[in-house]
């Protein structure tokens, strides 16, 4: 039987995926966390390691990405997201970090069991980009001033948003252009659109 552990900020999102996957008699929840930093603690004191970490990506404090890279440092218990978004670009970053994959939370039961064997079978599970050329890998803060630019804020509501100065959003925003090969903002929000950043 499958040893999982499930990390996610929401206790009753988090008690029902539990519920369900225990239900299939295929997977065990061995623990269920609120946070990267209790799930870290709890690591520390097991003898007997699971054969699955399940990251929520959206969390107060760290998100998933920074909880995995934490992770990575102390474990080699392969790690995968279970997410609200199901965006390509978010997907890349994580394949590109060595996560084992990534679901969306609206996924069937049956298609998420069978997604958790085959991560801890050493599967790389991204549905998200499935179809998706993978021709442009922005990293986590280009990701999320792309979406921010996809949302029509000006360069200073940017900067505002993420905590940056104006001259760091513009060297972003230099790069991003680069990237994606545009010349304007408005080639730019189209090429992103496609790349599934909304």
């Amino acid at each position: 039987m499958t040893r999982l552990v499930l990390v996610d900020d929401q206790s009753l999102v988090q008690q029902g995926v539990a519920t369900l996957l225990e239900l299939t008699g295929q997977i065990e929840v061995v623990g269920r966390f609120l946070s990267g930093a209790q799930l870290l603690q709890w690591l520390d004191q097991q003898q007997e390691m699971p054969d699955l970490i399940l990251l929520d990506f959206h969390m107060p404090h760290q998100d998933g990405l920074e909880v995995f890279r934490e992770l990575q440092k102390r474990s080699t218990v392969p790690v995968g997201f279970l997410s609200t978004f199901s965006d390509p670009a978010l997907s890349r970053e994580a394949r590109r970090s060595g996560a084992a994959g990534w679901l969306p939370k609206s996924v069937e039961l049956d298609e998420l069991v069978e997604g958790i064997n085959r991560m801890v079978r050493g599967e790389a599970v991204f549905p998200a980009l499935h179809g998706h050329e993978p021709e442009t890998d922005l990293s986590l803060r280009e990701y999320e001033i792309a979406r921010c630019l996809v949302a029509g804020m000006t360069n200073q509501q940017i900067a505002e948003e993420c905590h940056l100065s104006l001259g760091t959003i513009k060297n972003y925003m230099s790069n991003l252009f680069a990237k994606l090969e545009v010349t304007n903002r408005t080639q730019a929000v189209a090429a992103l659109r496609r790349l599934g950043v909304n």
